[in-house]
């Protein structure tokens, strides 16, 4: 195998480990966000990297056949992958400004009476609701041209079905902490597409 070969192979088991199970960690989370309130986060945290933690190993142990397939190296995929990553990396030094690590693993949702977090409307959530899952999704996407295996678009399609039934679940905890003022922001601001308009 030559060396790009193993760096393909390389970042296509990375994104079969990690992918899945990042977003699997959020579906314990999000839906029982009260009742972690109530026994307290530590144990939501502790569901969530099970669930991360069992589709890690389950998909390690299973990795040969999933990687089985793959395109070889594509001048115009790897180009496209490369220029998307540098997209994501931009697009996570902008809302990184705004989003605190306490919010980015969800301590205002499980523990809003000790970290209590505004909403946040400017900087990229200006532009969008979700720039964090728009910046995975094309981190996702572009390394999974470079590495150019079946298995790794396919974690990037279970993403997006994932991102599309998390994000109503985050939202509707997000309406019920912040009331009209998050449903005003829902309303003028997109979920993950940004709307550009020209002033006249």
């Amino acid at each position: 195998m030559h060396t790009f070969d193993t760096v393909r192979y390389v970042i296509a088991l990375v994104l079969l480990v990690t992918g899945p199970g990042a977003a699997l960690f959020w579906f314990p989370i999000h839906p029982f966000a009260a009742f972690w309130r109530r026994v307290g986060a530590g144990w939501g945290y502790l569901v969530g990297f099970g669930v991360y933690m069992l589709s890690a190993v389950v998909l390690t142990v299973i990795r040969r056949p999933l990687l089985a397939i793959e395109f070889g190296t594509n001048r115009i995929a790897l180009v496209s992958g490369l220029l998307l990553v540098v997209a994501a990396a931009i697009l996570r030094r902008i809302w990184h400004r705004q989003l605190k690590l306490r919010t980015l693993f969800g301590l205002p949702e499980l523990s809003p009476g000790r970290h209590p977090q505004p909403l946040l409307t400017e900087g990229a959530y200006a532009h969008i609701r979700h720039p964090r899952y728009l910046e995975v999704l094309l981190a996702f996407l572009g390394y999974a041209l470079v590495a150019n295996y079946l298995a790794a678009y396919a974690v990037v399609l279970f993403l997006a079905l994932s991102f599309v039934v998390l994000i109503p679940m985050e939202e509707r905890e997000l309406a019920e902490r912040y009331g009209t003022a998050y449903e005003e922001y829902r309303r003028r601001v997109p979920a993950l597409v940004p709307r550009y308009r020209r002033d006249r």
